[in-house]
């Protein structure tokens, strides 16, 4: 498998994951010294990260991971996405409009996310 399908894949598991709510494979696909910028601004941890996934509200069919694209430098690759659809929180189904931008690094042979940034797509008007 070339490094490109490798890294697709691992995308591909990060966003099942997500979806899922599923911890233990976001532990292992996301790097220790991972850092994030989240859709509100704030700067986030791999540990804060995945306490929000553990008590995350759900995903409501259907929602898409789409608009994937990749470029690789070597040892790091920028992947770039979009992520739609509604998800049932405490408060009710909230729409979720998003892209956002990975950042993975071959270490030891082996490909982790090491940063991210999200950002919320707002809804234009045409007039």
């Amino acid at each position: 498998m070339d490094e490109e399908n490798r890294i697709l894949d691992l995308d591909r598991e990060w966003n099942e994951a997500y979806s899922r709510l599923d911890c233990a494979a976001l532990d292992r696909i996301i790097a220790d010294d991972w850092v994030c910028i989240d859709g509100a601004g704030m700067v986030i941890t791999k540990s804060e990260l995945l306490t929000r996934v553990a008590s995350s509200a759900s995903f409501v069919d259907p929602y898409k991971f789409d608009e994937i694209t990749l470029r690789i430098f070597g040892e790091v690759a920028i992947l770039t996405g979009r992520l739609s659809g509604q998800m049932q929180e405490s408060d009710g189904i909230n729409d979720i409009n998003q892209r956002y931008m990975r950042v993975y690094a071959k270490r030891n042979g082996r490909w982790q996310a090491v940063a991210t940034q999200v950002t919320k797509v707002k809804e234009t008007v045409l007039r």
